[in-house]
């Protein structure tokens, strides 16, 4: 297949992105793959040339190595969304997949247990190994286990348990407020009871059992 045609399948595929979607090359490769037929190895370079073409012709914006995003055209001009939040879409979601999720004090906050700003959003993700590039304002954690769509709610609440010991928690009922989360979130306390007891410390889990549960933490310490 020339070039013209890889070109066209790669508009499809970049058509079908969210605006605030980041573009990741080796994604891209894997899509014209696929619609071609051809192995991922024998198009990966004419798929990087035809990206590094689009973006001189202004279609898409690179944001780092192998990372690009739409460009989308309005009244005003070409919008380009924030930098960072593509980034921090990379460590939440792979293709439609679920691999991170948002934790650290930045999560506390968001959930009304302190009123203190973080200066960094940080995150767990599976993709824990990235390096947040300079100037972002961006923490990346390995996660207890590996996330997916099933378990992310628990370990991010679970994450909340276990860091407001330690966090200038200053909301007025801090229990009530978890226990508000989790039913927003739909959780089943038993699994998120059986999640702490297999994947955090015993002092989180009884903690967690507490809050859900109420007054056997304090039973539990006598």
């Amino acid at each position: 297949m020339n070039n013209i045609g890889y070109k066209e399948i790669l508009l499809r595929y970049l058509n079908g992105q969210k605006t605030d979607q980041p573009i990741l090359t080796s994604e891209a490769a894997r899509y014209v793959a696929k619609e071609t037929g051809l192995p991922v190895t024998n198009i990966k370079k004419a798929v990087n040339v035809n990206m590094a073409r689009l973006e001189k012709s202004g279609r898409i914006a690179r944001i780092e190595k192998g990372v690009y995003c739409r460009r989308i055209k309005t009244a005003f001009g070409y919008y380009t969304p924030n930098r960072e939040t593509l980034f921090y879409r990379q460590l939440l979601y792979h293709e439609d997949e679920v691999i991170g999720y948002e934790t650290g004090l930045s999560l506390l906050n968001r959930l009304g247990l302190v009123s203190q700003m973080p200066a960094r959003r940080c995150f767990a993700t599976n993709r824990y190994g990235r390096r947040v590039p300079n100037g972002m304002r961006i923490e990346v954690r390995k996660p207890v286990v590996k996330i997916d769509h099933s378990n992310y709610r628990y370990l991010q609440l679970l994450d909340a348990i276990r860091e407001s010991e330690n966090a200038p928690v200053d909301a007025e009922h801090p229990e009530a407020l978890i226990r508000e989360a989790a039913e927003r979130m739909q959780l089943d306390p038993k699994l998120l009871i059986l999640i702490a007891r297999r994947y955090y410390h015993p002092k989180t889990l009884l903690k967690t059992i507490d809050i859900m549960f109420g007054g056997l933490y304090e039973t539990a310490r006598g």
